[in-house]
């Protein structure tokens, strides 16, 4: 009996060594370096900071320039909601975007949707894959941002 319950002491040791070893290693690999990159320059806006601290530096510099080249009161189309990317999510795009109005193409109407976002105050978000090469948006030009990616914006 006493032999028992001495492995069952040792086991719960293991296990409550093994979660402390993880949840330090997860720290100090993934968690302090992202946050300490985030932190590195206090004054940038809460959403620049959020933006690191959730997809990275690249992806904030990206929102960024959405930002920078979308009027606060214009209409922001997102890719559609598959492949599932952060991009396309129009919840969590809102956050970084606010005021814009966000909308998303469905993933059946693709092509549709690109042909009938004409307006002047219409943007839409480049990325891989999105709009398809085969449908360019009319009377819209393409600011680059990096290589594919960047927003076409009214004429």
């Amino acid at each position: 009996m006493r032999r028992l319950f001495d492995l069952r002491r040792t086991s719960y040791a293991l296990i409550l060594a093994a979660a402390v070893g993880q949840a330090v290693l997860g720290w100090r690999m993934s968690l302090y370096p992202t946050y300490t990159a985030a932190m590195r320059n206090p004054e940038s806006p809460a959403w620049y900071r959020s933006a690191v601290l959730l997809e990275g530096r690249e992806f904030a510099e990206f929102v960024g320039f959405i930002r920078q080249t979308v009027p606060s009161d214009a209409r922001v189309i997102l890719p559609p909601r598959l492949p599932l990317r952060p991009i396309s999510h129009i919840g969590f795009m809102q956050y970084f975007l606010f005021p814009r109005d966000i909308h998303n193409c469905g993933i059946s109407e693709v092509e549709a949707c690109i042909r009938r976002v004409t307006g002047s105050k219409t943007y839409i978000v480049a990325v891989e894959g999105f709009p398809p090469a085969d449908v360019q948006p009319s009377g819209k030009d393409f600011v680059e941002f990096d290589g594919t990616t960047g927003v076409y914006v009214p004429r």
